[in-house]
């Protein structure tokens, strides 16, 4: 599996913090830059960049009140930006159509040997993601890993009384690091894939 890229650079965050990185420096940000992506990622359940995928489904039977076709097949990546190929069984069709992030199948055997036990398996070559990174997303990538750069030991301090407190966790009640926030994750709910959809194999 090709490793995705970080979802904002180590420039924007040099230019967030309005300073230049040593080269010891730049390799730290990247690091927590590769975290950070790697955490909104998992959240959201997508890769977010833009990139082209071949991934094979178990196709599902369709509504017959709201799609007039033999079968169903949502893609995972959104958006879909464009459907290249599609395989029924390993027959290349292009009796399909597409509706947002569904792949429409006009018509297929399901009543038939040998699909009359299994559903077919529909092998899609798709191109999928955003190109820019939205910036909602670069920004919660930024925050997370300037709050490491910044507080690396989560540190907050304040004054009781004429004593000086200092406390593991910020004021939320949690050390985030390159965890993501309640608030960052609402921001994300937008983007973020939560209907399940049959996987089987991808190259």
């Amino acid at each position: 599996m090709a490793v995705l890229p970080s979802l904002a650079t180590v420039a924007d965050l040099a230019t967030l913090l309005g300073r230049t990185f040593t080269p010891q420096q730049e390799l730290q940000a990247q690091a927590l830059l590769d975290q950070a992506s790697s955490v909104v990622r998992a959240y959201v359940r997508q890769d977010i960049t833009r990139a082209t995928t071949t991934d094979t489904f178990t196709m599902r039977r369709a509504d017959p009140y709201l799609h007039r076709c033999a079968g169903v097949v949502s893609l995972p990546q959104r958006p879909v930006v464009d459907i290249a190929t599609v395989s029924v069984a390993g027959v290349e069709t292009t009796d399909w159509w597409q509706d947002g992030s569904d792949l429409l199948l006009k018509a297929w055997p399901w009543n038939e040997p040998p699909t009359a036990h299994r559903a077919p398996q529909v092998k899609v070559t798709y191109t999928h993601g955003y190109d820019p990174v939205p910036g909602d997303i670069q920004a919660i990538v930024l925050q997370a890993a300037n709050r490491v750069i910044v507080n690396p030991s989560g540190i907050r301090s304040e004054t009781v009384g004429g004593e000086s407190v200092t406390y593991l966790i910020p004021a939320v009640g949690e050390y985030l690091g390159v965890l993501l926030s309640r608030t960052e994750q609402r921001v994300l709910d937008r983007y973020r894939r939560t209907a399940g959809t049959v996987n089987l194999r991808s190259r």
